[in-house]
């Protein structure tokens, strides 16, 4: 937008005026009979049409010089002006966008916050099942010792398997509330 020479160029409508102009004069010159491209010799003067041509080409082109450094500052005015207003409608839509784009990776990044979150709580409600697993097994394990095939004094006491339930399932719930202490303590869990 500084150089006006490429303003003048950008400017469409009169460079659309001057060709068909040029045009015009081209088919005036080839309805005279008179070749374009025809090349001139320089010893015999040129015909009669050629010189009022030639004076007619010369005083328009002064002419249109000083009409055309008149109307060449409008049009470059014009241009300039119309330029800006879509820069400036440019410059708006690429502000649109820009916090548009800003507020998607905002609405991606709270997505994401709320999907590690659901995470985390399964993660923690998996690491309570596990815990709840083992203390499980332990019974597994006490049912496997009563399962054995070899005899033992205690096992034929009647109250014996009611003393060895009752002291397995307080030995769980130790072990599962350590883990629970243990979880929390190292902030695993927030129960």
């Amino acid at each position: 937008m500084d150089d006006d020479g490429d303003m003048a160029e950008m400017y469409l409508s009169e460079k659309k005026s001057r060709m068909e102009c040029d045009q015009s004069m081209m088919r005036f010159r080839s309805n005279d009979g008179l070749s374009v491209s025809a090349p001139v010799s320089p010893v015999s003067s040129p015909p009669e049409s050629r010189r009022l041509e030639k004076s007619l080409s010369m005083a328009r082109s002064r002419h249109e010089s000083t009409k055309s450094s008149e109307s060449a500052t409008e049009s470059i005015e014009e241009l300039e002006m119309l330029l800006e207003a879509y820069f400036v409608l440019i410059d708006s839509t690429l502000n649109k966008l820009t916090s548009l784009k800003e507020y998607i990776d905002d609405t991606e990044d709270f997505i994401n916050i709320q999907l590690d979150n659901v995470r985390n709580q399964l993660i923690q409600f998996e690491l309570l099942l596990t815990t709840a697993t083992f203390v499980v097994a332990i019974f597994g394990v006490v049912t496997g010792i009563f399962g054995m095939n070899f005899s033992i004094p205690f096992f034929d006491d009647p109250g014996a398997f009611k003393w060895v339930l009752i002291i397995t399932g307080v030995c769980g719930i130790i072990i599962f509330c350590a883990f629970v202490w243990f979880f929390k303590y190292r902030r695993l869990m927030p129960l």
